[in-house]
């Protein structure tokens, strides 16, 4: 009697949620099933057609570890679980695998390991098409318990949508908690990195942060302060800041040409015109695109504990860097509930240095000269 070849490969060892699949193949010597010929580079169509004549014509057996079993087990010895499970399910055993890959199992069955065997087995083809299709389809269901983390379009892979919206609601149930980003994003599910303009402004605003979050980062990134003398105290001022709260610190470039660059354009505008909100984008952009960085869920300005500075423009801002990145914004006007008066008497208390204008050239000078804006020409800048 013939013995009975089982195909085995799985899908689902690389995904950030949800269960690894491994399917069971075996292919009777009756049945005509050139699965090579059509199993690679095939539409999601032509492989859901394979997937149905495959369970139709072939005695097989699919099996899943749930991603639970993943985290506590490792994904090796999840996948080993996935495959005995499959065999368990055949109506008919195999006396011998086929499996793809390389590692090493402990399996009730002897088998063989070929590395690319999809691409040199039928069976081993036939299992990698019956182990996709359904956990495809199994995902799909779990994109309607989940709707807002979009399984349906990434199928729980490391995709860039993926990530955005990890980063943005946090862990689901499905999720491997040992495979990274996740483990990052579940560190990270009550954390803030919090754009600071100055330490005077930060005091009041960490202070109201502090109730909810564990974990504050302040990000200074400040290109518009001129001249670089009064950004190196203002700097020295929020490193003080960090250290006495303990708070973790990132310095941003000082890339003052580049700010001049982007703003010289609109440097006749008065205060809270165009020029600002240049200069406010630029700097939350930065902050936004580190957060998502650090997979940080949250980010936010202490800008609008200012009188000074439209909060709504701020506002605005936010949310849309917040739809591109997929992080968090925080929209609040910390200068609300006595926010900018206490800012005051906080950064009086710690002796610390508050500035009297805004920080770029442009209101240094209305502040010193009454102002002629077009007199500062791009070489003025050091």
């Amino acid at each position: 009697m013939a013995k009975l070849i089982g195909g085995v490969d799985e899908a689902g060892r690389g995904p950030w949620a949800g269960p690894v699949v491994a399917a069971c193949v075996i292919i009777p010597d009756s049945v005509n099933l050139p699965i090579l010929k059509e199993s690679k580079s095939i539409s999601p169509q032509a492989r859901e057609k394979l997937y149905e004549k495959i369970k139709r014509k072939t005695i097989w057996g699919i099996g899943m570890a749930s991603n639970r079993e993943i985290d506590e087990a490792g994904i090796v010895k999840a996948t080993e679980m996935a495959i005995k499970r499959a065999i368990e399910n055949m109506p008919q055993k195999p006396d011998f695998l086929l499996i793809d890959g390389k590692d090493n199992f402990s399996l009730p069955i002897k088998y063989k390991t070929i590395v690319k065997g999809d691409e040199k087995v039928d069976a081993i083809a036939a299992a990698s098409i019956l182990a996709k299709v359904w956990r495809d389809r199994l995902m799909m269901l779990f994109s309607d318990m989940y709707q807002k983390y979009r399984f349906e379009k990434h199928k729980a892979y490391g995709t860039k949508l993926h990530r955005k919206m990890l980063i943005r609601f946090g862990v689901s149930p499905l999720h491997r908690l040992s495979f990274e980003p996740v483990s990052m994003v579940k560190r990270n599910e009550n954390s803030i990195l919090l754009h600071v303009c100055c330490g005077p402004c930060a005091t009041s605003v960490v202070e109201r942060l502090k109730n909810r979050f564990n974990n504050i980062t302040l990000f200074f990134y400040n290109p518009n302060i001129h001249p670089r003398k009064e950004y190196e105290r203002r700097l020295d001022e929020v490193r003080k800041l960090a250290e006495k709260w303990n708070l973790k610190l990132i310095e941003g470039k000082y890339d003052i040409r580049r700010w001049f660059k982007m703003t010289h354009i609109y440097r006749h505008e008065p205060e809270r015109g165009k020029r600002c909100t240049v200069c406010y984008a630029m700097r939350m952009f930065e902050t936004v695109k580190l957060a998502e960085e650090m997979h940080v869920p949250y980010f936010t300005t202490t800008l609008t504990v200012s009188p000074l500075k439209d909060e709504k423009c701020i506002f605005h801002i936010g949310e849309v860097l917040s739809g591109k990145f997929g992080v968090n914004f925080l929209e609040e006007d910390f200068k609300k509930r006595d926010g900018f008066k206490k800012s005051v008497e906080l950064s009086k208390k710690l002796n610390m240095y508050r500035q009297n204008y805004c920080g770029c050239i442009y209101s240094l000078m209305e502040r010193k000269h009454g102002y002629r804006r077009s007199t500062v020409e791009k070489g003025s800048i050091s």
